[in-house]
C-alpha cells in the first residue's frame, strides 16, 4: 500500500504541478554515477553489474547534458532538467526522451533514480564516483 500511494504522490507532483521550480539540489547530480542495481518497485527482478555482466555509468554535466554509458558505450545522451517536486525527491526530465521523467533522490553519496514512464515501476541505484 505504501509503494503505490508513493508511486501516486510522484506521478501527482511531476504532473500536477503548473510550474516547475529549478533545483537548488541539482548540483548534487553533476559528475559521475556508477550503477549498482535495478529493482522492481517491491524489491524484486533485481539486477545488478555482476548479474547482468554489464557495467553502466550515468554522466550529468555542469551544462545540463545527461550521458548514459554501457560497457564504455554511449548509449544515449540528452539535455536534462531537474526540478523540485515538493516532497524531498526531485523530478529530471530529458528532451530526447519522449517528455518522460524520473524521480530522483541523493542520500550522501548514492543516487536514486525511479522511472516514471511505464506500466511498471523501475528503482536504479548508483554510486557517486569520486574524482
Amino acid at each position: 500500500m505504501k509503494n503505490i500511494i508513493f508511486i501516486l504522490v510522484i506521478i501527482s507532483s511531476c504532473y500536477g504541478c503548473k510550474k516547475d521550480n529549478p533545483s537548488e539540489n541539482a548540483s548534487g547530480l553533476i559528475g559521475e554515477w556508477s550503477w549498482i542495481s535495478t529493482c522492481g518497485l517491491s524489491g524484486t527482478n533485481c539486477q545488478t553489474p555482476a548479474s547482468t555482466h554489464s557495467s553502466q555509468l550515468l554522466l550529468f554535466t555542469s551544462d545540463s547534458l545527461y550521458y548514459v554509458y554501457q560497457n564504455d558505450t554511449l548509449k544515449r545522451s540528452s539535455v536534462f532538467h531537474a526540478h523540485e517536486s515538493g516532497t524531498e525527491e526531485g523530478i529530471l526530465k530529458y528532451d530526447n526522451f519522449s517528455g518522460n521523467a524520473d524521480s530522483y533522490s541523493l542520500t550522501h553519496d548514492t543516487l536514486t533514480l525511479v522511472n516514471l514512464y511505464g506500466y511498471i515501476v523501475w528503482v536504479n541505484r548508483y554510486e557517486r564516483i569520486k574524482p
